[in-house]
């Protein structure tokens, strides 16, 4: 059930970014998939984040025109740094989410940036992506909590929707 929670979450994200966050100007807004890699990095383990990872990954890859792979990397690299964060720091910290939001934002923009300019046919000034990652990491810190509370709370829900409907019957099968 919470395998089925998490892709709806990972299609509904894919879906608004995809159609309805489009445009450009000079608003720069940030991967939302990444608040949520963020949040399976802090609240669950390896055996039910990666293939939530990988499928959202491929997704994302398929959808976005780029270089195939780089969103697949920059997801699981991401989860390892959490993973890796929150042995030394409080999950419970109210700094830590937008902290690691951030964080997660501006590697996997850096890491989107720069496979663009590697493969780009003509060269491209690097000093150019600075106002462009700097602006989606601070949309990340900016909306970033409130997904991952979101995310909290739809998991609550699902974890209590879990347990009614496997709560142990009466002898007449009726609770």
């Amino acid at each position: 059930m919470i395998y089925a929670y998490h892709l709806i979450i990972c299609l509904f994200l894919i879906i608004l970014q995809t159609t309805m966050l489009v445009g450009g100007g000079a608003v720069h807004l940030y991967d939302l998939l990444a608040p949520f890699v963020v949040y399976l990095g802090v609240y669950h383990l390896p055996r039910g984040a990666i293939p939530v990872l990988v499928l959202s990954g491929l997704a994302m890859d398929g959808i976005s025109g780029g270089v195939f792979g780089v969103h697949l990397t920059a997801y699981l690299w991401m989860y390892v740094g959490v993973r890796w964060a929150i042995q030394f720091l409080q999950v419970g910290n109210v700094i830590l989410l937008p902290l690691l939001v951030s964080a997660g934002v501006a590697f996997e923009s850096l890491v989107v940036a720069f496979s663009a300019v590697v493969l780009a046919s003509a060269p491209w000034p690097v000093e150019s992506m600075f106002p462009v990652v700097s602006g989606q990491v601070l949309w990340g810190a900016v909306t970033g909590p409130f997904l991952m509370l979101f995310f909290i709370r739809g998991q609550k829900m699902v974890d209590r929707a879990k347990k009614s409907f496997y709560a142990e019957k009466g002898p007449l099968r009726t609770s």
